[in-house]
């Protein structure tokens, strides 16, 4: 945040916010009370795929058998990776109590709190947290950026040949600290594959006494490798997770697979559902 500048002088940031603030959308999209601006193809991609296909949601039962996972009224929500607020807005519009915005990027951020003035419903409910999202804190990080604003990352950007473009954010946050200072029963986390570091960070204690589900996106453009994923599937259960991961295709089973992006057209990421009981 940018606070006290001089009478007379633009904090630094603040100009950049308001030209953000300004800048025509491509198009304002709706599903029903939802309302959204987005600003180029991808995000009307990311407003279907997340709002109108329930993207992060299985309503009749998740991946073997599992329970549904769905947004139940009351919940309070930590939505990392919050992009431009589209998850956020659904939420609310099926009734969570709260949803804290956990987002990195300066444009997406101004993009997102555009976003949450246009639905009455997200006032007072939606808080909007600037930060990266490490398994570990530090004073600062660059953020990777993408031609594509969903895929900014810490890690690794989808273009074979990246041109250099970089953010400096200087808030670097831990899911354990966020889950201390914004109790949630419900966390979703979709970092562009910094999931797996997170994760693999946090111990059974970490959690807190109230998290009961979790939806996290696991990228594997990022970490291809099937024993990768296989750790931190093992690892969500000895936390004391129910794991009910997305399907994967075929030819990747076994720990010696390797994701070949050349067989998925671009489909490189699945999700995994988990449930755990109630602490405290």
């Amino acid at each position: 945040q940018e606070l006290g500048a001089p009478q007379g002088r633009t904090a630094p940031g603040m100009a950049k916010r308001r030209a953000v603030a300004a800048e025509p959308a491509m198009a304002k999209l709706s599903h029903g009370s939802i309302k959204a601006h987005v600003f180029n193809p991808q995000e009307a991609n990311r407003f279907k795929w997340v709002v109108q296909d329930h993207k992060y949601e299985r309503r009749r039962s998740t991946p073997g058998g599992g329970p549904p996972f769905v947004v139940e009224a009351g919940e309070r929500w930590l939505d990392v990776g919050a992009n431009v607020g589209f998850f956020a807005l659904a939420a609310l519009a099926a009734g969570a109590a709260s949803v804290t915005c956990v987002e990195a990027e300066r444009t997406n951020v101004a993009r997102l709190r555009r976003n949450l003035r246009l639905n009455s419903v997200a006032k007072r409910r939606a808080h909007v947290v600037r930060a990266l999202v490490r398994g570990a804190g530090r004073r600062g990080a660059t953020l990777l950026l993408s031609r594509k604003t969903t895929r900014h990352s810490v890690l690794r950007v989808p273009e074979a040949k990246h041109d250099g473009s970089r953010q400096s954010v200087p808030d670097v946050q831990t899911l354990r600290r966020l889950l201390k200072d914004w109790p949630s029963e419900a966390v979703k986390l979709n970092i562009e594959g910094a999931e797996r570091e997170v994760l693999l960070s946090m111990d059974a204690k970490a959690w807190g006494p109230h998290v009961r589900k979790l939806v996290a996106e696991y990228s594997f453009d990022v970490f291809p490798r099937r024993r990768d994923y296989d750790e931190l599937i093992r690892h969500l259960r000895r936390m004391g997770w129910k794991v009910h991961p997305e399907p994967t295709p075929p030819w990747f089973a076994g720990s010696a697979a390797i994701w070949d992006r050349r067989l998925t057209l671009g489909n490189d990421a699945r999700q995994i559902w988990a449930f755990r009981e109630r602490h405290g």
